[in-house]
């Protein structure tokens, strides 16, 4: 995503208070739909209640967007963020099962009124789920910037294969294949710096 399309934080927020801006919501939901799943996937949901608990959690921040003040004295957006997915997977797994899940591992808050009020552990797990997404939400933001090959070898290196079995089944240099992988991760790694500033 280039530069000039990149909304900060605090902009970002901003526009998608207003529910008749589709694009801001559109780029609002590009940052945050994968975020909330892997939330919710953390809880112990499939793959699909996990879709339906985002669609549903995506609709609870939506509606309460235009009252929200952000004071981040109180917490970090995407930790209001993680309560409202708590509280949104609550209520699907008492309406819905599955009941492997103990309602009680998810006491991630229940502040959905747009007043921030976050506890420190929720706060923590937060921040260690935004972590994990960073690179991912980078390398999605980056990978425009490559060839095809650039990333079939980056995303190879990153799964453990060998650099002589990736050069031969990508027909490159093993030589290629260090520099491939180094363009990739030096690109990835000022993104996700980039990232940490304006998300």
């Amino acid at each position: 995503m280039s530069e000039d399309n990149m909304l900060t934080r605090v902009t970002l927020i901003g526009k998608a208070k207003d529910q008749n801006d589709d694009r801001a919501w559109a780029e609002f939901t590009a940052y945050y739909r994968k975020y909330i799943y892997n939330l919710v996937r953390r809880i112990g949901l499939n793959h699909h209640d996990a879709d339906e608990v985002v669609q549903i959690t995506l609709v609870k921040i939506w509606n309460a967007m235009p009252e929200f003040q952000y004071k981040p004295e109180k917490g970090r957006f995407r930790s209001w963020i993680c309560c409202i997915a708590g509280n949104s997977a609550k209520n699907f797994i008492r309406s819905n099962g599955p009941s492997h899940i103990s309602l009680s591992s998810i006491d991630w808050g229940n502040d959905e009124t747009g007043e921030m009020t976050i506890r420190p552990e929720v706060e923590a797990l937060a921040e260690q789920e935004w972590e994990r997404y960073l690179p991912e939400l980078a390398l999605k933001n980056i990978s425009g910037n490559f060839d095809r090959k650039t990333l079939q070898v980056f995303a190879m290196c990153r799964q453990g294969i060998p650099v002589p079995e990736i050069a031969a089944k990508l027909g490159l240099a093993e030589s290629s294949i260090y520099v491939y992988k180094q363009r990739v991760k030096q690109r990835l790694t000022e993104e996700v710096e980039r990232l940490k500033e304006e998300l």
